[in-house]
């Protein structure tokens, strides 16, 4: 029964995660700081540190996306739940996570 996962959610699962590939690719290995927002290395104390957060975040939703992908093909009938789990569990809460750890990166007043 593999392949018969509905073809728009394996889409926008495999979109998703060459997103998040391609995003924590180039903040990590690039250092394309201009792709986090807010980011400003006058109030950061440790630029390297966040660009390494940053971008292993993504890494991880690029690779948890991916798993997504592989379970939709072998589980079709559970698809729905799978794909809902990811894009309104995982990640929001993975971003809420990034977003509280990263503020150790910040200068203190």
């Amino acid at each position: 029964m593999i392949g018969e996962a509905p073809l728009l959610l394996l889409l926008i699962i495999e979109f998703i995660a060459i997103v998040f590939l391609a995003l924590g690719y180039l903040i990590k290995y690039r250092k394309m700081t201009n792709l986090i927002a807010g980011f400003d290395s006058k109030t950061c104390t440790d630029p390297e540190g966040l660009i390494a957060w940053i971008g292993n975040s993504l890494l991880a939703l690029a690779v948890a996306a991916a798993a997504i992908f592989f379970l939709l093909l072998l589980l079709p009938e559970y698809a729905l739940y799978l794909f809902f789990i990811y894009t309104a569990g995982i990640v929001p809460v993975t971003a809420v996570i990034v977003v509280l750890r990263a503020r150790r990166f910040d200068k203190k007043e």
